[in-house]
């Protein structure tokens, strides 16, 4: 989950140190799109406690390079897992059906619950849903740490 790592740049580079020379690390992260409005980054930014700068694919793959780690392996999923998923199990269309009924019960929750948790609630329904029409795009690096 590096979307939510503080310090990118420590925790990339104390991965660097600690893999061997010639080494490799599997990464799986998910990056904000140009599809993607502000209010739905803050969104989920904001509630899932995100740092936007590491929904930024530039500037996660610069934060390898500084800690000098080679990218040997690039896999856009982009919604290829979401529509498998959604073909058998439908987790995009229950998680519609709950931020419907979340929104339309909004100040119910909001007074049961308090407003952080509906908050929490609607980003953790949206993030589905944001990747299954490629607002945020999940992708797939094998990093290599040189001999």
């Amino acid at each position: 989950m590096i979307e939510a790592v503080e310090d990118l740049d420590a925790g990339i580079a104390e991965i660097g140190r600690v893999l061997r020379p010639g080494g490799h690390l599997l990464v799986f992260t998910v990056f904000a799109t140009d599809r993607l409005e502000p209010k739905e980054a803050a969104l989920i930014g904001q509630n899932l406690t995100l740092v936007p700068a590491n929904l930024d694919q530039e500037n996660v793959e610069s934060t390898f390079r500084r800690a000098g780690l080679a990218v040997e392996v690039t896999d856009v999923l982009g919604t290829e897992w979401r529509e498998y998923s959604e073909e058998r199990t439908q987790p995009v269309s229950r998680d519609l059906l709950r931020l419907a009924r979340l929104r339309r019960q909004r100040d119910q929750i909001v007074k049961q619950a308090g407003e952080e948790i509906y908050r929490h609630i609607e980003s953790t329904c949206s993030w589905g849903v944001y990747q299954f029409l490629g607002k945020l795009v999940p992708m797939i690096y094998v990093l290599r740490k040189p001999v």
